[in-house]
């Protein structure tokens, strides 16, 4: 009968000697084990700590969305200084109708003449809406050759700035 040879080192041992090594085996494996739970959990703690960290970092970038659109919000409702309206008016002749929500700018140009504008921003484009304002501020600074004005007609025109004002353009 041929003796089978094994590559096993335990195979040469005695039945002691191998159960012993069977044991610290298993006691290895099994602190190897622990080693990996311990570094698995610390691994899961860690991971919950980030996620909660991302959770709060999520939180405050909302926060701050919040506020930058409040602020860009609070940039549009506030009201124009008076006193560079006053200028506006005074160089362009244009009045604005405050009252009025700011998708639809409505008013008048009092130059020559008197002529009233009104817009839809969701109809018109910005660029559209700028250009026929200064088409009207143009038309209504033009000189007009034909008539020489007076002091009467700068009261005239002013009179009736006044009254369009007092009916707030309706």
């Amino acid at each position: 009968m041929a003796e089978v040879r094994s590559n096993d080192p335990l195979v040469n041992l005695s039945w002691k000697d191998r159960c012993t090594k069977l044991l610290e085996q298993v006691e290895e494996k099994h602190s190897a084990a622990k080693d990996v739970k311990g570094k698995t959990d610390d691994l899961l703690k860690e991971k919950k700590e980030l996620e909660d960290k991302l959770k709060r970092i999520e939180e405050e970038t909302e926060k701050a969305s919040k506020q930058l659109k409040e602020m860009e919000n609070d940039g549009l409702d506030k009201p124009i200084n008076s006193s560079l309206l006053k200028l506006y008016t005074l160089i362009t002749k244009l009045t604005f109708d405050i009252e009025t929500p700011v998708n639809e700018p409505k008013g008048y140009i009092a130059g020559n003449s008197l002529e009233t504008f009104q817009f839809d921003t969701a109809k018109h484009s910005q660029q559209f809406i700028i250009d026929s304002l200064w088409s009207l501020i143009e038309a209504q600074l033009k000189p007009n050759r034909d008539k020489k004005h007076t002091v009467s007609d700068w009261l005239v025109n002013s009179l009736d700035c006044e009254l369009i004002k007092r009916r707030k353009l309706s």
